[in-house]
């Protein structure tokens, strides 16, 4: 590629801020831009802030410490924020207590996290014949590094004599494990380094408990050009050393596997009783090539990895388990809405398998658990309507739960047991946790946690409806607001998109997005291709070089909330994260006139560029293509962001948050295009970067800062949507 490098200055950062209704004047913190000119198959692509990529460097460093001072200035003065942050946290947390994390082992003791309202983390405790006690609090850990550790997993060991806790800090996804031994409840000297159970699967201890396994990664630095390249799968025995690991999957120990660098070997045990050990080869795709082995070999140090199923039989990730020699799993192969089948371990069958759970014309089959006696599955349609099945002795009945549900979530204590727990949420119902009675098919209740009341949300309905879009095709749109509402055009609405990697945006309770509504406000959620809602085909039809119908979708659904009238392009607010940065950049770009808001958490807004971050941008590739085919680098080109803004252009009032410890997607995504749109010659409406230099991809480790947060968000929605009570206060910032 040809580079033309010189250096654009720009304009000088003025005090003062001042806010009409009319047009409003804002001067942002100022970057010198390092203009490059790329070509990609014939194709000229300037690239005006290349230079931020450095995130490192000290001259960006204080730009982003700027425009953090920038937003803060701004978000703090507006009226009503102040106030906001008080009522969202007293109505989150109106129950004594939350629990999460709740695992439970074959001798039935239980381990969960626990936080109490006036506490701003979770600590562990464990149960035992109803008596609980506090096994371990985070800020005992390293107390010297003064680091705010929080726990982000556990996996106590099938006998429940040990437990894995995993630690990490400053919302970095590496996380320090140590292991709790039940006998003294108290942690072992041993600290495992470079782990990542949150996203890889997790930890699986060996079925006689003398160790486990999990994916370790060599390096920790997230700006290393290798980070996340070359992990491996490793095998730790308890009372080793901490470095004393046996590489058990991965290219060192198995090169003739000729597993990529940028995908990740995770070994997988699924109960206490397996012969086999799974090898994933995982990325960020549905369909993985899988291995198995015998666990008996382990300890050995002789594993002899057989292929098990290739990625194009459409084995669903690791949704499988063993049941002696017979593979049960869920395939997407000549079923785009799922099946469940099974293959014996002496054939391995997987183009004509045994089909226990055919494929649904109308409901996508999602996941299942396996008991002593029964295989359970659950399923939804349009990803907002929910059903249980159950499948014993080759007869199938559909399990009506207490409550209509627009998700359900399976809990199975093991395959050698009966018991099953199932949680049910909603849009506009809390969730609920019930135990399964197999005498008589009857669900119950099982809370953990006790159950709050929120009288100011009797009046909230979820509709869902299909809308049509620019291609016909029909897009699932849920809309959650007050029934007494007065569709006259006014409502302000926040509509959330996200679209990718075939995961559906399924129902749940949010009471912050539910006081939202309470208070005049419509939430919606835009179902758009990209995600699984209408199974695989939906997820291929915005994916890579189709995911321009992601945007357009958007689009189609914010059109039509006006044309209902439950909105204007004044009172509209649109919202992404992550991947759905892609969605809600394009959807701007593209009709700059339909939007009033446009609000980005940690969002992938300069996609051409994913595979010259650090580490290659792992395997997002599947999802979104590559550089390096040249139909597909036009489909990145078409879906970036950053590359789609004009001069001359008034833009939406845009908010955008990132975290500068992010090691999934670069923080310099999001401050090219805030300092490209900042830049731009017609910028009338505020343009803000909040960052967190002590956060990750998935924002603060502090409960409570979350409320902050979200009151940030809400009152800039509603300030620039024209609410009275929220407009700014101080106009010299």
């Amino acid at each position: 590629m040809k580079k033309i490098q010189f250096i654009i200055i720009l304009f000088i950062l003025v005090s003062c801020v001042k806010y009409s209704t009319d047009i409003e004047i804002y001067n942002p913190p100022i970057i010198k831009g390092e203009l490059v000119v790329d070509h990609y198959y014939g194709k000229e692509i300037i690239d005006r802030y290349r230079n931020l990529e450095n995130i490192n460097d000290s001259v960006n460093i204080n730009w982003y410490k700027n425009q953090d001072i920038y937003a803060e200035n701004l978000l703090r003065n507006i009226s009503g924020r102040n106030s906001l942050i008080k009522t969202l946290s007293e109505i989150d947390n109106r129950e004594s207590f939350r629990t999460s994390k709740i695992k439970i082992t074959e001798n039935n003791t239980w381990f969960y996290l626990k936080r109490n309202v006036e506490e701003s983390y979770y600590k562990l405790y464990y149960k035992k014949n109803e008596n609980e006690s506090l096994l371990f609090d985070p800020k005992s850990f390293k107390p010297e590094s003064k680091e705010d550790y929080v726990i982000n997993y556990i996996s106590p060991s099938w006998d429940a004599n040990f437990i894995v806790v995993s630690l990490s800090h400053s919302g970095r996804e590496l996380s320090e494990m140590i292991i709790i031994d039940m006998k003294t409840k108290k942690p072992m000297p041993q600290v495992l380094n470079n782990a990542w159970p949150t996203n890889f699967l997790g930890v699986s201890w060996l079925p006689d408990n003398s160790g486990f396994i999990f994916l370790y990664f060599p390096g920790s630095d997230i700006s290393n050009p290798k980070f996340k390249q070359n992990s491996q799968s490793v095998l730790y025995l308890l009372n080793n050393k901490p470095n004393d690991l046996r590489f058990v999957f991965g290219n060192k120990s198995h090169p003739k596997l000729n597993i990529n660098p940028n995908e990740y070997p995770i070994a997988k045990i699924k109960s206490s009783t397996d012969k086999y050990l799974l090898g994933y080869v995982a990325g960020v795709d549905s369909y993985w090539n899988t291995f198995y082995a015998e666990i008996s070999d382990i300890k050995k140090g002789k594993l002899n990895w057989k292929p098990l199923y290739s990625k194009e039989q459409k084995v669903v990730t690791n949704k499988g388990v063993f049941l002696d020699n017979e593979f049960v799993f869920l395939s997407a192969q000549n079923a785009p809405n799922k099946k469940i089948a099974s293959v014996t371990i002496n054939e391995l069958n997987f183009k004509k398998p045994k089909v226990i759970a055919k494929e649904r014309k109308t409901e996508i089959i999602n996941d299942f658990e396996v008991t002593k006696n029964a295989i359970f599955y659950t399923t939804q349609k349009y990803g907002v309507q929910a059903s249980l099945y159950k499948i014993s002795d080759g007869i199938e009945i559909n399990l009506k739960t207490p409550k209509k549900a627009g998700e359900i979530s399976l809990y199975a204590k093991s395959i050698n047991h009966k018991e099953l727990w199932i949680s049910t949420s909603g849009w506009v119902n809390d969730d609920i946790r019930y135990k399964y009675i197999s005498e008589d098919n009857s669900f119950l209740e099982d809370n953990l946690s006790p159950k709050s009341e929120y009288p100011e949300f009797k009046n909230i309905i979820a509709e869902e409806v299909l809308v049509t879009s620019h291609d016909g095709k029909e897009v699932p749109l849920s809309i959650i607001y007050n029934k007494n509402i007065k569709r006259d055009s006014k409502n302000p609405v926040f509509v959330y998109a996200y679209g990718a990697y075939g995961d559906i945006e399924s129902p749940y309770f949010s009471p912050l997005m539910l006081n939202f509504v309470a208070n005049g406000g419509i939430f919606c959620i835009s179902h758009v291709r990209g995600g699984g809602e209408k199974g695989e085909n939906w997820h291929e039809d915005g994916f890579k070089t189709t995911k321009s119908n992601s945007w357009k979708d958007l689009i189609a659904c914010t059109e039509y909330l006006i044309d209902e009238k439950f909105t204007s392009k004044n009172h509209t607010a649109i919202y992404g994260a992550s991947a759905g940065g892609i969605v809600v950049g394009r959807a701007m770009t593209e009709r700059p006139d339909l939007f009033s808001v446009v609000i980005s958490q940690a969002g992938l807004m300069n996609p051409l560029r994913a595979e010259a971050e650090a580490g290659g941008g792992g395997s997002n590739y599947k999802e979104f293509g590559t550089v390096k085919d040249s139909i597909e680098c036009m489909g990145l080109i078409e879906m970036d962001s950053y590359l789609h803004i004009r001069d001359s252009i008034d833009y939406p009032a845009t908010y955008m948050t990132i975290g500068m410890n992010d090691p999934l997607v670069n923080p310099w995504m999001t401050g090219k295009f805030i300092a490209r749109l900042q830049n731009s010659n017609m910028l009338k409406k505020p343009v803000l970067l909040n960052i967190d230099f002590n956060s990750g991809h998935n924002g603060t480790n502090n409960e409570l800062k979350i409320y902050e947060e979200w009151a940030d968000i809400f009152s800039f929605i509603l300030w620039q949507t024209g609410h009275p009570e929220y407009q700014l206060e101080n106009t010299e910032i």
